[in-house]
């Protein structure tokens, strides 16, 4: 099992897909998370880590984001994205 393992390719059958995110992260030091929504569109950009893979998206033109989020994009783990219109998620 190779945990650091890392492969980043186009999908374009995402690309340009309006979606909305909900994911967290641990705050360092806390026993708490935080939550945070990102909704914009999918660039085409996946990442599969790991093996078994965790398959992660990019999301980019944020139109809702965290009010101290600066970066232009986003990486989402694909199970915390979904497609904006209701449309079935298109699977790698």
């Amino acid at each position: 099992m190779d945990h650091d393992a890392k492969r980043v390719y186009f999908d374009e059958t995402i690309a340009g897909l309006t979606v909305e995110a909900d994911g967290g992260h641990e705050i360092p030091g806390f026993q708490h998370g935080v939550r945070e929504s990102f909704r914009g569109a999918l660039t085409g950009r996946r990442l599969d880590q790991g093996d078994p893979p965790w398959r992660w998206v990019e999301i980019a033109e944020l139109t809702n984001k965290p009010e101290d989020f600066q970066d232009r994009a986003v990486w989402c783990e694909e199970t915390f994205v979904f497609p904006v219109d209701g449309s079935p998620w298109p699977r790698a």
